[in-house]
């Protein structure tokens, strides 16, 4: 039954209200309390602990980041206004110079378009039947337990442009075969929400790399470093320990057939008793599924899907060539290095207006799923089940159904100038940057953002939190090298705390999309989580920043999970 919006309204304040004015108090105590350093006071913390603070004792993420805000902006106003002009001012200041001004530049409003066109484009391809088709693919190749682990694996590999879409579509078209062979459906949840996330945030072309990319873009311009978001971003790569580390360890799982703790216990009930759920659970449902099946009678086809995201790959590539054609740089690199060279395309993605062609090719993507799905015909017949009307609504509906990550992808950047305007990353700074050895600041970063992201229970809430202020840190602290680690290490560490908080909308999907109770979920994730954590933070971030190179990090990474699997694990279809 559906609460009137009065009652609804009256249980939020009732519950909600103290909580708030609880977060509230604990954030301006903390500032308070806190020293003068460097001409700069605690409340230069203040917005950020107070986004956090409010996000996990009252559950609403935006509410937090909108507060964060306001307490911005009252923080930075340049004089003492009368009672009277205080409320407006801040309102003006939070609104217009924090939001609007940073919509206004060309970069953000391109990734906004992009991440929105991205979005619709993965909706009209599920219509016409292309990430069925992909499933239906990899669903030919199972024939056992263990073939039909690698098959949900593989696809999930496969659907890497989105996390949403990943999450619902492979847990819902798998789930059907997971159950024939006797998997679990707390395996089917780990095997979606472990790769869904990693290969989203590693991935060159996704909804999430248009995020990521506009907040290092900002971290960069700030710091002076001469660089762009994108040479950032695939300068990190090889320092992302927990997205490479976490699909090794699904991956090893699988094909080394070993499992652990709860999730070894209810993959042998689900193969000895045929029960996929523990007796006495609740397993969670939810009609999100439906918004992703093909149009009645259209017969699924992975080319559907390979076509439109092959595309936008290309796209990319193709328009960052084309577009530093005759840039002095890049002409120079080009005679220096081999066109394929790692240098070569570095320099070109350096220089490349890249927000703008991000956006072009997800516009090209776009209108190619269009044109696939309103040429479709329904099986045995000349008719054409998809017309221009739906097509556009279903594109229009992926986007408006995104839109809480859209105004949080909004808010993310308003948090940016907000933290910039009371010197919060001069204060960290000047309280971490004498006190602790640059070599351990990666790993103290990593476990940082664990713990925020695990709070909040979102990933993008808590990289826009946290970049803004641990990238300047690491730049004074190191310069580029460290600042490549830190800045990796906050995507990381936002993805792994994601993945162990109950209250991840991530999470969440993935226990509706298996169709899983949800605490059964989170318990039997949580230790694999927790052992690629610990291999990303020894081997990755700390080995990496004292020992060896990111390469040998995830080799000796990757070999420890593996013999972790072999030692401690079993063999759930024993």
């Amino acid at each position: 039954m559906t609460l009137p919006a009065s009652t609804t309204t009256t249980t939020i304040l009732r519950h909600g209200g103290p909580r708030f004015v609880a977060a509230l108090a604990v954030s301006g105590l903390t500032a308070h309390l806190l020293p003068v350093l460097d001409g700069t006071d605690g409340w230069s913390l203040f917005p950020p602990l107070v986004a956090v603070l409010v996000a996990i004792s009252t559950g609403r993420l935006i509410l937090g980041l909108v507060t964060a805000l306001c307490a911005a902006a009252a923080l930075s106003l340049p004089a003492d206004p009368s009672i009277v002009q205080w409320p407006w001012l801040v309102f003006r200041r939070a609104l217009v110079d924090f939001v609007w001004l940073p919509l206004t530049q060309s970069f953000q409003l391109f990734i906004l378009a992009f991440t929105a066109s991205l979005i619709g484009m993965v909706r009209v391809v599920s219509l016409a039947g292309g990430t069925q088709g992909i499933a239906d693919l990899l669903v030919r190749r199972a024939g056992g337990a263990r073939s039909s682990r690698l098959a949900i694996f593989l696809l999930g590999l496969a659907i890497f442009f989105d996390d949403y879409a990943n999450t619902m579509v492979v847990g819902t078209t798998m789930r059907p075969v997971a159950d024939r062979f006797r998997v679990s459906r707390e395996k089917l949840a780990y095997l979606v929400d472990s790769t869904a996330a990693p290969v989203a945030g590693i991935a060159i072309i996704s909804t999430w790399i248009g995020y990521e990319v506009g907040l290092l873009q900002d971290a960069m311009t700030d710091v002076g470093a001469g660089i762009s978001g994108y040479e950032l971003f695939f300068r990190s790569l090889p320092s992302r320990f927990y997205c490479f580390l976490t699909l090794a360890m699904v991956g090893l799982s699988v094909v080394l057939r070993r499992d652990f703790g709860p999730m070894l216990r209810a993959e042998r009930r689900a193969q000895r008793t045929g029960e996929v759920t523990r007796p006495g659970s609740t397993p969670m449902t939810g009609g999100h599924e439906q918004q992703l099946e093909p149009a009645a009678g259209v017969v699924p086809d992975w080319r559907v899907a390979a076509f439109p995201v092959g595309l936008v790959i290309f796209g990319v590539l193709a328009g960052m060539h084309l577009d530093t054609l005759s840039t002095p740089e890049v002409v120079a690199a080009r005679a220096e290095h081999s066109f394929y060279s790692r240098q070569y395309w570095t320099i070109v993605f350096s220089h490349a207006d890249g927000a703008k062609i991000m956006f072009l090719a997800s516009m090209g993507g776009t209108v190619a799923a269009l044109l696939l799905a309103l040429t479709r015909k329904a099986a045995g017949t000349t008719s054409r089940p998809v017309r221009l009307s739906r097509a556009v609504a279903v594109w229009l509906g992926g986007i408006t159904g995104f839109h809480r990550a859209l105004i949080i992808l909004v808010l993310a950047w308003a948090i940016k100038e907000a933290c910039t305007a009371v010197g919060t990353s001069t204060y960290l700074i000047a309280s971490l940057g004498s006190s602790m050895p640059p070599g351990l600041l990666p790993v103290v970063v990593f476990l940082l953002s664990s713990v925020v992201a695990f709070a909040i229970g979102t990933s993008w809430t808590t990289m826009a939190i946290l970049l803004p202020t641990t990238v300047p840190l690491a730049y004074s602290m190191g310069g580029l090298p460290l600042t490549v680690l830190v800045s990796a290490a906050v995507l990381d560490g936002a993805i792994f705390g994601d993945h162990c908080s109950p209250i991840s909308d991530t999470t969440v999907l993935s226990s509706i999309a298996a169709s899983c109770d949800h605490m059964d979920h989170v318990k039997t994730q949580i230790p694999y989580a927790m052992a690629s954590m610990v291999a990303a933070a020894t081997f990755g971030y700390l080995g990496t920043a004292h020992l060896w190179s990111a390469y040998w990090g995830l080799a000796l990474g990757a070999l420890a999970i593996a013999g972790g699997l072999l030692i401690f694990g079993r063999d759930p279809d024993a």
